[in-house]
């Protein structure tokens, strides 16, 4: 068949699926071939025997500048069906390039291609069906998982199931709480301690799909179910997937009896103080967790270490731990003899904030920090890190993004990550810590204060956010990674990753770096 072909047609659009898209418009490229007879064109030379590709053009144009399209693909299907509305166009070809498309590894161009015949009376194709369905984005959805058990290497058990709810597909580990021993209250004299903590997610996968992929993972360790109330090497319970309440005989959710148990609420709490349990008896996890820790009946829950994904436990995590017994805020636990030396060391370190510059001691904020480094030995560091500003009072990490290569031209390669902490600390007094932490690995990694939520700061020793973080992929895209609806400065993040000029720079390496199963390993 005859075809007449148009090639790089620009325009700007707002298209895509981020919320950014709908508001910001950004170049897109198309190209498309027309088919039809062109045999009377070419003996007549009358316009009116062919298609006036100056008009196909204008309509290309007119689609891509008119309504908003989420998906490339529905750009494209409109493009066809406004070309196949000009005869004698029987058939079309339409590639729809999106440059500028907010992706955090280095690419030269991402395309949509569909073919598209003209529609008969009866409606649309099995063809045109068939890439609508394909075309379709999973939307993530949220979990919380309970982990725990009583047998064997309880603390490395607990670790590699960490990392294989990782390695599910279409997860992602976005948080990990501190890890907590309970006593083995109702079982026989001399079960051992139960030893729990609380991971939350990102998934693609159904609530089915996630507790098949649990249940696995339980029975690789040799995880039976004979008895409910029992010693067990791995127990992995969805305690909440996005606030959904299903009384379904193979998933009850929320979990059931995750309100009456301490050893879920109180790691949860920690890991994430503005979480709610859903439910008839749900509400806010912290005020929970307070009301149990008050009965008598209920085992004393102890916090046994933060560190405790970065190596086997140390011995004075076991010997300092102290039960759980007064909240000192809405989920929180009252300070252990540890802590309350680290305190003491963090704060001759770091010296004594203005008090204007330091948070209320029952206000927490979110903060994001940038790690990079050119060491050879950068994934170690960036955990050692993570784990002295996790371990410095008033801080919680709740999430770590993945591990980046960055490609730099004017000296040797380095590797980036970022993460996000909730933090009691001012933007001065968290600044001066990180300081502290990059004397402590002689500043062989660069730790800075990207953004603290409700903090503009623009002094020379203190500016937040960060001024040139805003231009800069390597810490632009693991923090879209670790959150894809993070905002620097009232721009969203993929937004500025789109625009950054060393967006082809960064890579990602891996998202299980955390876990010791990174680029190194």
């Amino acid at each position: 068949m005859d075809r007449i072909v148009l090639t790089g047609v620009h325009a700007n659009g707002t298209h895509g699926v981020l919320e950014f898209e709908h508001e910001r418009a950004q170049p897109f490229v198309v190209d498309a071939t027309l088919y039809m007879d062109l045999t009377a064109a070419g003996a007549s030379d009358d316009l009116n025997d062919t298609v006036d590709y100056g008009r196909a053009a204008k309509e290309i144009v007119a689609v891509i500048e008119g309504e908003h399209a989420d998906l490339i693909e529905h750009l494209a299907q409109r493009i066809a069906d406004r070309l196949l509305t000009m005869p004698p166009v029987c058939q079309v070809d339409v590639t729809v390039h999106k440059p500028h498309a907010p992706i955090t590894v280095p690419f030269d161009d991402v395309a949509v291609s569909i073919t598209r015949m003209r529609r008969n009376p009866a409606g649309e194709t099995e063809t045109e069906s068939h890439a609508r369905q394909s075309g379709r984005q999973e939307r993530p959805h949220h979990a919380v998982i309970a982990i725990g058990g009583n047998q064997g290497d309880t603390a490395g058990i607990l670790r590699d199931a960490v990392r294989r709810i990782d390695a599910l597909d279409g997860t992602q580990v976005t948080g990990v709480s501190p890890l907590y021993r309970t006593a083995a209250w109702g079982m026989a004299d001399g079960t051992p301690d139960f030893l729990n903590a609380v991971v939350e997610i990102t998934t693609t996968l159904t609530a089915h799909e996630l507790l098949n992929g649990l249940q696995g993972i339980e029975r690789d360790h040799g995880r039976t179910r004979e008895t409910h109330w029992s010693s067990r090497t791995l127990d992995l319970d969805i305690i909440d997937y996005d606030g959904i309440e299903s009384e379904d005989s193979e998933l009850t959710l929320p979990h059931p009896r995750a309100w009456q148990r301490a050893f879920v609420l109180v790691p949860w709490a920690a890991l994430n103080p503005n979480a709610d349990l859903p439910g008839m008896h749900g509400g806010p996890v912290g005020e929970l967790a307070d009301g149990l820790l008050g009965e008598a009946d209920e085992p004393p829950v102890e916090r046994i270490a933060s560190d405790w994904l970065s190596g086997e436990l140390q011995a004075q995590h076991r010997q300092s731990a102290q039960p759980v017994t007064a909240p000192t805020s809405a989920g929180e636990a009252a300070v252990s003899h540890e802590a309350a030396g680290s305190q003491r060391a963090a704060e001759t370190q770091t010296g004594t904030a203005n008090a204007s510059d330091t948070a209320d001691d029952l206000q927490t904020r979110p903060a994001v920090i940038s790690m990079e480094s050119t060491d050879t030995d950068a994934e170690n560091l960036f955990r050692e890190a993570i784990v002295a500003i996790d371990g410095i009072p008033g801080n919680q990490v709740e999430g770590i993004s993945p591990l980046y290569h960055v490609g730099n031209f004017d000296g040797p390669d380095s590797m980036s990550a970022v993460i996000q902490i909730r933090t009691k600390l001012g933007p001065r007094e968290l600044i001066k810590a990180l300081g502290v932490i990059e004397s402590m690995h002689g500043k062989a990694v660069d730790l800075d204060l990207v953004d603290m939520r409700g903090v503009a700061i623009n002094e020379p020793d203190c500016r937040v956010p960060w001024p040139s973080a805003g231009k800069r992929a390597v810490v632009l895209a693991p923090w879209m990674d670790m959150d894809p609806n993070a905002t620097l400065g009232g721009e969203p993040v993929p937004f500025l990753l789109a625009m950054a000029q060393d967006a082809g720079r960064v890579g990602m390496l891996t998202d299980a770096w955390i876990l010791g199963t990174g680029a190194n390993q």
